[in-house]
């Protein structure tokens, strides 16, 4: 099964930096292609709209969210605009992307906390092999 894993990063943010080392090395040890993707508002891939930005959207919840969702919009409206006309994007995220035989699937996991390193190394090592073996 055909896995990958795409680091989305600021230029600028040190977990973005420190996540990326660990990714790498478990990528490379496994054999999963890994990418970074510099996608915050500060970076020369400023013009690409990134999964935070259309998480953090209100258009994307009125399309995607759940009627939970939806209805709480009216209470966090303005400042999902805030966040999206700003430009304020939560990173690290780190996808990690498999076909299952019908359709492409990814899963998003969004930050990082290095004082977890060990546990998230162990964690996605887990995953891949478990998809890789799927």
């Amino acid at each position: 099964m055909l896995v990958e894993v795409i680091l989305e990063a600021d230029i600028n943010c040190p977990l973005c930096s420190a996540l990326e080392k660990i990714v790498k090395r478990v990528c490379d040890d496994l054999n999963v292609p890994f990418t970074v993707k510099y996608a915050a508002h500060r970076s020369v891939a400023s013009y690409e709209e990134t999964t935070s930005f259309h998480t953090f959207s209100r258009e994307w919840i009125e399309r995607y969210g759940s009627s939970e969702h939806r209805s709480a919009l009216s209470k966090i409206g303005k400042v999902l605009d805030m966040i999206q006309s700003a430009g304020l994007q939560t990173y690290p995220n780190l996808i990690v992307r498999w076909h299952d035989g019908v359709r492409p699937r990814e899963i998003v996991i969004r930050g990082y906390d290095p004082r977890e390193a060990r546990e998230f190394a162990r964690n996605l090592i887990t995953l891949l092999m478990y998809l890789k073996r799927r």
